[in-house]
């Protein structure tokens, strides 16, 4: 039955087909920004993260928290984080959105990146916020950050806290190697070209730090197997770019996914493919809820003016009533806004 059949999503008329509402919100979205509580935290393997806490002024009596994971090359400030951000406080919910290796606007000692792979990093996020005190946790992932997600709640499920309910993700890069290929191909290479541009200048940022990581040659890499061969795949331990693709990808592990998840992928992203669309998974699994959207882009979702961004609506919808736990305190009022 979690394969769900319709949506709420309605994309408002004539907002155009997948790419642009792909790229529009993507420049064009503005969400209120958040004064985050910046973090540093210190790694079991020396590094560190950088953690984006945005608690409530009154939060619930159950000590409740959201972890979102954004995508590649975002942030917490991109406007599917605050959305959530605002989404979740206003139903007194403390968020924490953590940045990856080298995406916290400042560098990090080792030679190392987040990747599709990176469930212990995830890991080590939890760990430091039930440390904190927080007795239920929910996940949230965007595009390699659904991903990650994903591979967190299915591969790592025997390790999973108790304390960590459930998780809702937004276009799901869940099949690594197909979606790479999908990309090299018509306009998938105006997306590729544009998050190349950041990756290079984060190798140009690693080896200023650490001279032993050549990057020569590094201007004319134009794909991202191209990339993730020369520098993700050693310097994460890979053998090569098809090896990172293939071990990072969740959608081999779906069925092991035992606490109730989400995943909202549009039937019209351009970045999805593959097995990005498990129905038949999901019609077999009682925790894991799909839905398909027949408009959304990836991660846009064009919202009508003055309306929450629905995405955000919807993963709010899906925590309270499927993740949450019944027993529960009361909480404050859904209405009652925080002070940003």
């Amino acid at each position: 039955m979690p394969l769900l059949e319709s949506s709420t999503y309605q994309a408002p008329p004539f907002c155009g087909g997948a790419h642009f509402q792909t790229i529009y919100p993507s420049f064009f979205l503005k969400e209120q920004d958040v004064e985050y509580d910046r973090e540093r935290l210190d790694t079991p393997d020396g590094d560190y993260l950088y953690l984006d806490w945005a608690k409530c002024e009154q939060p619930s009596a159950a000590r409740e928290l959201l972890i979102v994971s954004h995508g590649l090359c975002g942030g917490t400030h991109r406007h599917y984080a605050l959305s959530l951000v605002h989404a979740f406080r206003r139903c007194h919910i403390d968020c924490l959105c953590w940045n990856y290796r080298g995406t916290g606007r400042v560098d990090n000692r080792l030679a190392k990146v987040t990747t599709n792979n990176s469930t212990y990093e995830l890991q080590w996020v939890i760990d430091h916020a039930l440390a904190q005190g927080y007795q239920h946790i929910y996940l949230a992932g965007f595009s390699m950050g659904a991903n990650l997600t994903l591979l967190y709640l299915g591969r790592e499920a025997a390790q999973i806290p108790p304390q960590v309910r459930g998780g809702a993700v937004v276009c799901a890069t869940m099949d690594v190697p197909a979606c790479i290929d999908s990309l090299q191909h018509s306009l998938g290479g105006i997306y590729q070209w544009h998050f190349l541009k950041p990756l290079r200048q984060r190798m140009v940022a690693i080896h200023q730090q650490h001279p032993e990581i050549n990057i020569d040659g590094l201007d004319k890499i134009k794909s991202f197997p191209q990339f993730d061969d020369r520098f993700t795949a050693p310097i994460m331990g890979f053998r090569d770019a098809q090896d990172y693709y293939q071990t990072s990808s969740a959608c081999q592990w779906l069925e092991q996914i035992q606490l109730p998840t989400l995943i909202i992928n549009p039937a019209n992203d351009p970045f999805l493919c593959g097995n990005c669309f498990p129905r038949d998974t999901a019609s077999r699994m009682p925790n894991l809820f799909l839905e398909i959207p027949p408009n959304g882009g990836h991660c846009g979702f064009i919202t009508q003016k003055n309306q929450e961004w629905w995405p955000a609506q919807r993963i709010r919808q899906f925590v309270l009533e499927t993740i949450r736990p019944q027993d529960k305190l009361p909480e404050l009022p859904i209405d009652q806004r925080e002070a940003e």
